[in-house]
């Protein structure tokens, strides 16, 4: 098997420089292992963490300065110096046209390959309003992709966002974190659907945020390339968030554990990521 791969999704906080209000407020998250979350980190340490070869990596953005997000791809592109990387940058999806495209004009930069803004719980109402769509097709005519994160098995939502891909065969999508998953039967119901849409690519990540039993994992994995093809999924560790529950080796060590075709492996280690985020 390969030994290469690529994270298509880590954080790198910057606790001093940056803001994060969400993880440094006065309401953190209750999460366990906060400690290790907020712990600054280099590349080098991430690399060394790896049981196999880190080639590349993409930021997921984390925060660093909501107001003027473009400030956490410039620190980035000082703390990122020594691997190679794509970052997705923060945009609200629903704002107006115009402020939209302000924003992107705003977000010019060479590390730049996507905009992710989180609609989980009640948040996803925003997916439907009328703005986004035209969003959408901004994000794609600038060749940007849009990282969607909400829970799939939102069926409204799930839906809309399967219209927003039909009517703009151009634009591509990331679903984060599997989607989320509650309930098996619901989550399956929305990956058939979502599956359909030719744009709409998946990570397998975010395991902490799930109850599904390990013993589940290989039949997510199954699935997932069942509907979605070989090409369209991507093992992904969200670190540092993943230290909720597990470290960053035993992560990428479980992965590999679920995908024992080396063919298979490579796939969804590395090659997908490298095509879908245009690591060169």
């Amino acid at each position: 098997m390969s030994d290469k791969i690529i994270d298509p999704h880590v954080h790198f906080f910057n606790l001093t420089e940056g803001q994060y209000t969400w993880l440094q407020g006065s309401n953190p998250p209750p999460w366990p292992n906060l400690d290790k979350i907020k712990r600054q980190i280099t590349t080098s340490e991430l690399k060394a963490a790896c049981p196999f070869q880190l080639e590349a990596l993409v930021h997921i953005e984390a925060g660093f300065d909501n107001q003027t997000p473009v400030n956490e791809l410039n620190w980035l592109a000082t703390h990122l110096n020594d691997i190679p990387y794509r970052a997705i940058s923060y945009s609200a999806i629903d704002a107006s046209s115009k402020h939209f495209e302000a924003s992107l004009n705003e977000l010019k930069h060479s590390s730049l390959v996507g905009i992710r803004d989180i609609t989980e719980g009640d948040e996803a109402k925003r997916l439907l309003t009328p703005h986004c769509q035209d969003n959408l097709a901004m994000l794609a005519g600038e060749n940007l992709h849009f990282e969607a994160q909400f829970e799939i098995e939102n069926m409204q939502a799930t839906e809309q966002l399967i219209k927003y891909c039909t009517a703009l065969p151009s634009l591509r999508v990331v679903i984060n974190h599997l989607g989320f998953i509650s309930n098996e039967q619901r989550w399956l119901e929305a990956i058939i659907k979502l599956s359909r849409c030719d744009n709409i690519a998946i990570k397998f990540s975010g395991l902490e945020f799930t109850q599904i039993a390990v013993n589940k994992h290989l039949w997510l994995v199954n699935n997932l390339v069942k509907y979605f093809g070989e090409h369209r999924v991507m093992f992904a560790s969200n670190f540092p968030v993943c230290q909720m529950n597990t470290s960053y080796t035993n992560c990428w060590q479980h992965y590999h554990s679920l995908c024992p075709q080396s063919s298979l492996w490579h796939k969804l280690s590395y090659k997908n990521a490298h095509e879908i985020y245009l690591l060169a």
